[in-house]
Formats: C-alpha cells, sequence, structure tokens
C-alpha cells in the first residue's frame, strides 16, 4: 500500500518515536554528535510530492507536513552561480551551460507531475543556494554536491550565512567532497564511497576501526541491498550517525523503525 505523501511524514513521526536500542560507541570511537533516540525526518530534495524538486515551495509544503531538515541538492550556472537542482538539465535546458537569468526564465511547473490539488498558482523557478537559505533561516540542511564546481564558493557562502554548523555535506561521487573538506573543514562531512569498503572489510574481519566522520547514509534498499540492524549498530558503535534514505510508504517506514537509525530520508 502506498500512502499518500501528505501522511507519510504525519506517519514517520509516529514510528520514529521509539528510543534507539543500538550499544554504544566501542573502546577509543567518539560517539557522534548526530544520533538521535528517534529518527531525524528529512525532505528529500528529489522528492516532488510538495512542488517541483528541490524548489522553495516544494521545501515549505514538506515543513509544513513535518520536515525537520531540508535536503538540498547543489550544481552551479555558467556564470558561476550555486543552484538547487538534483538532474543537471531542466527540460531541454542544461544547468551548466544556462547563465542563472536563462535559468530564471523556466517554470519548473511545465514538468511536474503531481497531483493537480498541489498546483502552484505562480511560476516557480529554480532557487540559488542563496536564496534557500534566506526563505529557511533557522533551518538545518543536508547539502550535496552532485558535480564538481562550486565548492569554494559554498564554502564561502555557508561562513558568511553563518551556516558551517547547521549543515552538512555530500557529493555524489568523491570529488566534490575531496575538493571541498580542505577549503571548509569546519563544516561536517558525510562518509564518502572510498570509506565504504574499509567500513566493509573492519566489519568483517572485527576490526577496531573508528570513524573519520559522523554520519554514514546508507540506502535503506538498492538492488540486492537492504539495511540491517547489525549495520546500523556496528556503524554505531564505530562513531557514526545513520541517516538512510529513502522511505517513502508503509513497509519502508515499519522496516526504519525496526532499525533504529537516527535520520530517514523521505518525499
Amino acid at each position: 500500500m502506498m500512502f499518500p505523501r501528505v501522511a507519510v511524514f504525519a506517519m514517520a513521526a509516529v514510528l520514529s518515536a521509539c528510543t534507539a536500542s543500538s550499544p554504544n560507541t566501542i573502546a577509543g570511537c567518539v560517539p557522534s554528535a548526530f544520533r538521535s533516540d528517534r529518527p531525524v525526518i528529512i525532505a528529500h530534495a528529489s522528492g516532488d510530492w510538495f512542488g517541483p524538486a528541490n524548489s522553495i515551495e516544494m521545501m515549505g509544503g514538506s515543513l509544513a507536513a513535518g520536515a525537520e531538515v531540508l535536503d538540498l541538492d547543489i550544481r552551479m550556472s555558467a556564470d558561476g552561480i550555486l543552484v538547487a537542482s538534483h538532474d543537471d538539465g531542466i527540460g531541454e535546458t542544461s544547468i551548466v551551460d544556462s547563465t542563472w537569468q536563462e535559468l530564471q526564465t523556466l517554470d519548473l511547473r511545465d514538468a511536474w507531475s503531481n497531483p493537480k490539488q498541489l498546483a502552484y498558482k505562480n511560476p516557480v523557478r529554480i532557487p540559488t543556494v542563496e536564496s534557500v537559505f534566506a526563505a529557511f533561516p533557522d533551518k538545518r540542511f543536508s547539502l550535496e554536491f552532485k558535480v564538481t564546481g562550486g565548492e569554494q564558493q559554498l564554502c564561502d557562502l555557508l561562513r558568511e550565512t553563518k551556516r558551517t554548523q547547521s549543515v552538512y555535506v555530500s557529493s555524489a561521487g568523491d570529488a566534490a567532497i575531496d575538493n571541498f573538506k580542505p577549503l571548509c573543514p569546519e563544516v561536517v562531512t558525510t562518509v564518502t564511497d572510498a570509506m565504504v569498503p574499509i567500513m566493509q572489510a573492519a566489519q568483517r574481519l572485527g576490526q577496531d576501526w573508528c570513524a573519520p566522520v559522523p554520519i554514514g547514509q546508507p540506502p535503506l534498499n538498492q538492488g540486492d541491498f537492504t539495511l540491517t540492524k547489525e549495520a546500523v549498530d556496528w556503524e554505531h558503535a564505530h562513531g557514526l550517525a545513520v541517516y538512510t534514505w529513502t522511505a517513502d510508504d508503509e513497509e519502508s517506514l515499519r522496516l526504519v523503525k525496526s532499525l533504529g537509525v537516527d535520520g530517514v530520508y523521505t518525499a
């Protein structure tokens, strides 16, 4: 049964009301500051039930439905403006080849296929990352670089807006994070692809390994992979909080409840 998305956040809040039962960290590992006794509800950036993906309208609707953290995908326009977009193009328009002014002629409603009862009367524009921060000044953000480029600009923006302590950053592939981390060491980053086989080997061999970052982001289900309580407990014991993605239906939310994760991305 697929739940109406308006109900998903409410149900997620109910399912996450239990206390996590994962073990304490092993000797020598610092407990993650992002551990939570119930899953934090993170509005998945590419979820488009409440509005076109990555739009300010979508994020506002997600918050009204109960989200606590806003997820944001980051790309850069041809003239160096950081914009929020999951895909590399909007219709036939390439973001990297378009100026900010050109991108502002687009209406994100044109490719939005969700229920008409949630339609917006006014055009929905692709936002800058800066404008999203301004729209939600008191909210926490999960930020993801979709491509390389813009690492210095993001670091500068986070410092200028005093958001270095209210965000965590990841990337699709490791290159952007590898570029970003030396530029902005005060900003939390998450487990990279390169860390995953090291973690897997440590778990398989029973090694005394401690996470160099405080957040892991394993998928809930992907291909033949399904996140298990054993894996969550191991990550907790080795200094990680576990933020999993994505849970948009009753079955997935019940699985999230049973795992004791610290956060869940949901549309």
